[in-house]
């Protein structure tokens, strides 16, 4: 039995971050992870919140004391208590019962602070500007503090991308904030039919610092320094919707910042009358194209007290956008780390190439000295040529090029260190020109840029090239971290595209712990989808207006694509709408998919309740645009490998109408699930229905019966109704063996575009294929991961030849993550919130080992197995709330063995008697395997071969 205060609370959790400040919601929802020293259960729980630390005592805390709750509940906890004020600091704690109905201690105090939750919040702030055709303004302002700092809050947002400066430094180390949004509304907007439309909520992010040791009494000085983002652009930009339409004409500000002096008084700096603007020294600025310095521009003092500001102007007040206000509740954007080059060549011309040995999204920092008036040019591109020059197709022979270079302009003097600010770049190489060889290269160092996630799992076997694979897949998913799931890292594509999350986001989620990323852009979805239940194709909404995608392509203007432009869909020849462009294969499903597979690995209700709603309208609109429940519309399998060692932009093998009505019956299933979950009994009935119907027509339609063929009978053909479980029960195994049979028929390589693989990994192993994904895995020549890893990829690229003029680091075709976690190291969850864990490794007879660990919603989970000559040793930790059920292949004559103890023998299929000692709660066979039933805690097996 487990003794009176084991099972206690680790990990607090407020609204899916750690501490955080700022918050505007009324009712925060709280979570944890149960810790024990072994098998245990949650009972109950009790969440304790007061206005200070020694409240939180049951019975005396003042804003919310929960009671015991019945619940086993550790995620989406809502609070209930007392209303929230703006401002507010609270401290909170949580205690468990674990199985022995004890109560076990309270966690040490977490906090959260509320931030502005009105409007009326922000007090006499306005949103201020530079003026009209500056770049990138400097904003400042002098004020006063009469007295010693008890505490001081600034509250800032942005329309654009700023710098928060106090007293001569930096106020965070926070970068590219605050994420981008879709942040007012457009009257030329229009829907996919081209009638006119109007974004239902645009929202502004706005970022809330703890500045208490930065303001001292007396004189104090507030900066800001603002750059175009994503809100507006330099004048080269273009016209819209390519590469994107700004919003505005300038970047722009609004700052509030509080001071509360230990003798009760209050000091507030509001932007507005009293601030001056000045043109700063970043000249030229653009998220994608790069960035030009020119430090002899460069004002010292600028952000300091007493600085006399001489010849600055009044700062320009701008209009309000229509987006609210609303704290960034998103893991920020941070230079994560800093490489160092692995190559240092001459290229002529005083030119050098730079490899820092993986291509990463950032950008470059420099140490250089020189006379004023000189520059330093830097060029950065994915590849070189086989001269050794920087090869940069990938972003200037491409659609939507980005020239992606810096320049900056020294002031002379000594050695002088800059690095960008409202730029980044997708690149592995930096050609670094100097203007004239008095300038001399100290040093050069590769930032990379991203969202600010930990890490959640970890992977690692016996095969090598697994083991590439699977560090170019992270690698690539941390360069689409970017506030929202960026494209391509190296042209200007850099949107979020609907689409390939939706059927790639669990593979994120064995790699990062992305809730509030994930979260933040489901809200920027919720916001911008319409009345009639449609979401945009590309989100936020960077891409806006008509365009005739035929005609566009035929000007050049995007680059050499002759070969794509005749394999456009037909729903591509004609006019279309961005960003609402009739895509719904695309646009439709990554909201519902992520807020599904978000549930199902968190087991957060939370989730599902915020965004149920939207999730319904959705299927809505697809069964709206089905005809006889066939949805005939859509991208299709995007980017599938083509004989030639190209891929096409559409698909070839696969009917659209095929996979674009297997993605209508999963999100109608979803919606379903998801109804059931929340309490919605009638509409879970209702989509139910919906569902089972369309799979009749899907079947109707598309299966031959005779030969349990699909469509074409192509590999994303044959895995999609695999994947979703459209094929009815007594043709699914047949189903299975034509797909491995057209894989075989392929030379054993896959022909998918992005669905397709993803239907691949999520159907093989699970119709005892394994072998033959891991074949797949594991080819080095086209079409394969292992193909672009012998050719040097550090990354995922966008096609599976790498053709030169697409993007060599795009999480398109990243999907494999599931197969490795799941089907080599065997780690799976079996129920919501990984409260039931399924271990079941598929290839003990092709590797030797493999192993695998997450931090599930529960605690750690973890299987490691290895192979040593007739016997298997397998490791699993189990967290101590959740159940595992191991599943090892029964040899023909064998004895399985916990701790030395025998709990299985062949013949014996009953199985040890006395099994809860050793936490094993039973054993059974079931086919070629026995399975093991566990409840939480290390489990450490050994399976052998009977010995003569």
């Amino acid at each position: 039995m487990t003794e009176a205060g084991e099972l206690r609370a680790a990990w607090p959790r407020c609204q899916h971050l750690t501490d955080p400040i700022g918050l505007d919601m009324p009712a925060p929802v709280f979570g944890w992870i149960p810790v024990g020293p072994g098998e245990e259960r949650q009972r109950a729980f009790q969440v304790l919140v007061a206005s200070a630390p020694e409240g939180l005592v049951p019975g005396i805390a003042d804003l919310w004391d929960s009671g015991r709750v019945e619940s086993d509940e550790v995620n989406g906890v809502s609070y209930a208590g007392r209303p929230l004020r703006s401002r507010e600091t609270c401290w909170w704690t949580v205690r468990l019962w674990g199985r022995d109905g004890r109560s076990g201690p309270f966690a040490p105090p977490a906090t959260f602070e509320m931030g502005l939750m009105e409007a009326s919040g922000w007090g006499p702030a306005t949103w201020i500007a530079g003026d009209e055709g500056v770049s990138s303004p400097l904003l400042r302002t002098g004020f006063h503090v009469p007295g010693p700092v008890e505490r001081a809050r600034a509250y800032v947002s942005a329309l654009g991308f700023y710098e928060l400066r106090l007293n001569g430094r930096r106020v965070g180390d926070r970068v590219l904030d605050p994420a981008t949004t879709t942040y007012d509304h457009d009257p030329d907007l229009r829907d996919g039919e081209g009638e006119p439309a109007r974004i239902p909520n645009p929202r502004v992010l706005s970022t809330t610092y703890d500045i208490t040791g930065q303001v001292v009494p007396g004189e104090n000085a507030a900066g800001l320094v603002l750059g175009h983002g994503w809100y507006s652009g330099e004048p080269d930009l273009g016209p819209g919707p390519f590469p994107r339409t700004p919003w505005g004409d300038r970047p722009a500000a609004l700052l509030i910042i509080e001071i509360d002096t230990t003798d009760g008084r209050r000091v507030t700096v509001a932007g507005g009358d009293g601030w001056r603007t000045l043109a700063g020294p970043v000249v030229y600025n653009d998220y994608a194209q790069g960035e030009r310095y020119d430090a002899r521009r460069e004002v010292p003092g600028w952000d300091r007290a007493g600085f006399p500001a001489e010849g600055w102007r009044p700062v320009t007040t701008v209009r309000a956008p229509a987006g609210r206000v609303r704290t960034g509740l998103v893991e920020p954007a941070r230079v994560i780390e800093t490489l160092r080059p692995v190559a240092d060549s001459p290229a002529g011309g005083g030119r050098r190439i730079v490899d820092f040995g993986q291509h990463i999204s950032g950008w470059t920092a420099i140490r250089v000295s020189g006379p004023a008036g000189a520059q330093v040019r830097l060029r950065h591109a994915g590849e070189i040529d086989a001269d050794g020059n920087l090869d940069d197709s990938a972003n200037m022979q491409s659609w939507l090029a980005a020239r992606q270079t810096d320049v900056y302009t020294l002031r002379g003097g000594g050695e002088e260190e800059w690095e960008p600010r409202f730029t980044l770049h997708g690149f592995r190489y930096v050609e670094v020109t100097p203007s004239g060889g008095d300038v001399e290269i100290h040093e050069i160092r590769g930032r990379v840029v991203h969202s600010d996630l930990e890490r959640a799992g970890e992977f690692s076997c016996s095969d090598e090239l697994l083991n590439l694979i699977h560090r170019n897949v992270l690698w690539t998913f941390r360069a689409s971290f970017q506030g929202f799931p960026q494209d391509a890292a190296d042209r200007a594509e850099r949107v979020g595209w609907v689409g390939d999350p939706g059927w790639s986001v669990e593979d994120y989620l064995y790699g990062f712990e992305a809730r509030g990323f994930w979260l933040k852009w489901l809200d920027d979805l919720a916001d911008t989808q319409l009345p009639d239940g449609r979401f945009p194709t590309i989100c936020p909404l960077q891409w806006r207006g008509r365009i005739d995608m035929q005609e566009s392509l035929d000007s050049g203007e995007f680059g050499d694509l002759s070969k794509e432009r005749d394999e456009l869909p037909d729903d591509w020849s004609s006019v279309i709408y961005w960003p609402y462009a009739t895509l719904p294969d695309f646009a439709m499903t990554s909201y519902p998919s992520i807020a599904w597979n978000l549930y199902r690995f968190y087991g957060d209700r939370s989730i599902l309740l915020r965004h149920y709603p939207g999730m319904r309208r959705g299927a809505d609109f697809l069964r709206g645009r089905a005809k006889d429940l066939i949805l005939s519309e859509g991208l299709g399998d995007h980017m599938e490998p083509q004989p030639d060692g190209t891929s096409s932009l559409s698909p070839n093998r696969t009917p659209v109408e095929l996979t674009s009505t297997a993605w209508f019956y999963a999100v109608t299933t979803m919606v379903a699930r998801a109804a059931a979950v929340i309490g919605e009994d009638d509409d879970a009935r209702r989509y139910g229905d919906l569902a089972e119907a369309i799979r009749a027509a899907f079947n109707d339609r598309f299966l031959d019966t005779a030969t349990a063929r699909y469509g074409t009978g192509s590999q994303t053909a044959q895995a999609m109704p695999l994947w979703f479980g459209l094929v009815p029960d007594e043709h699914r195994d047949r189903a299975g063996q034509v797909l491995v049979e057209r894989i075989e028929a392929d030379g054993g390589h896959l022909s998918t575009g992005t669905m397709g693989t993803a239907a691949l990994q999520n159907v093989l192993a699970g119709i005892g294929a394994a072998d033959v994904m891991y074949d797949i895995a594991t080819r080095t020549t086209y079409p394969s991961w292992g193909h672009q890893v012998e050719r040097g990829a550090t990354t995922v690229w966008e096609t599976w030849g790498g053709d030169l003029s697409f993007s060599r680091n795009m999480k398109l075709m990243a999907m494999i993550e599931k197969f490795l976690f799941n089907d080599v190291a065997g780690l799976a969850p079996a129920a919501p919130g990984w409260r039931r864990i399924r271990v079941r490794p598929a290839l003990t007879h092709r590797l030797a080992h493999a192993s695998a660990r997450l931090r599930t919603a529960r605690g750690d989970a973890s299987v490691d197995w290895h192979r040593a000559g007739d016997e298997l040793h397998v490791v699993v930790q189990v967290p101590a709330t959740a159940e595992a059920e191991i599943w090892l292949p029964a040899p023909a004559a064998g004895e399985l063995t916990k701790n030395g103890r025998t709990l299985w023998r062949s013949g014996d299929d009953h199985a040890a008697r006395d099994l809860p000692a050793e936490g094993v709660r039973g054993i059974r066979r079931n086919g070629g395997h026995l399975v093991i039933e566990v409840g939480g805690g290390p489990h450490r097996l050994r399976l052998a071969a009977a010995r003569d």
